[in-house]
């Protein structure tokens, strides 16, 4: 036991803790720049520990982004009741919640989100949507022509939810379709979401 203790006083008797916690051999305190090494070591440690603070920080206030527009590649003839839009010409898709094959966006994480949705109505018929979260209804939009040619409407709606991880989001119509949804070159039905934090 004697020795134990004898081999921690040498042990301490070459080491000192300055102001910071940071061990310092005494060694580095004798000579002329002894005071300038012991700064530069603290100063050293400081700058390290701040880095992994804020980016430590930065990581917990600063989820990743979510964000993701598509659209219909194609022009839909008459949507029966129910019927899911699917937005498979995908522009973006940040976070990866946004499934081109089924058009359903799934939250990939919990926060605040806005959603905007486009639909364009073609000639002489009638065409309306709902906006669910989950099985809930959010938002709607209904458009309607009537037998003038080339007559065309353009509805869009926009929404901001909080969703949880997993919450999904999605478009069906809310009647059966009695003309076109149109998708193409000069109007694009789509939809696009994003997470506000």
């Amino acid at each position: 036991m004697a020795v134990e203790i004898n081999t921690l006083k040498n042990r301490d008797n070459h080491m000192l803790k300055n102001s910071e916690g940071f061990t310092i051999p005494r060694d580095d305190i004798k000579g002329n720049n002894s005071s300038n090494k012991i700064k530069t070591r603290i100063v050293s440690n400081q700058v390290t520990l701040k880095g992994e603070m804020e980016r430590h920080r930065n990581t917990r206030l600063s989820p990743e982004p979510v964000a993701f527009y598509a659209y219909m590649y194609a022009s839909e003839p008459n949507p029966s009741l129910h019927h899911a839009l699917i937005f498979d010409e995908v522009k973006t898709n940040v976070g990866s919640g946004y499934n081109q094959f089924s058009g359903v966006f799934t939250a990939p994480s919990p926060g605040l989100y806005v959603f905007t949705w486009t639909i364009y109505t073609g000639n002489h018929g009638q065409t309306g949507f709902f906006i669910y979260v989950n099985h809930e209804v959010l938002g709607a939009t209904w458009g309607e022509t009537d037998g003038v040619a080339r007559d065309f409407d353009s509805d869009s709606g926009s929404i901001v939810v909080s969703l949880n991880a997993n919450d999904n989001v999605y478009i069906r119509s809310a009647m059966a379709c009695s003309t076109y949804v149109i998708s193409d070159e000069g109007a694009r039905t789509s939809f696009a979401g994003w997470r506000l934090n």
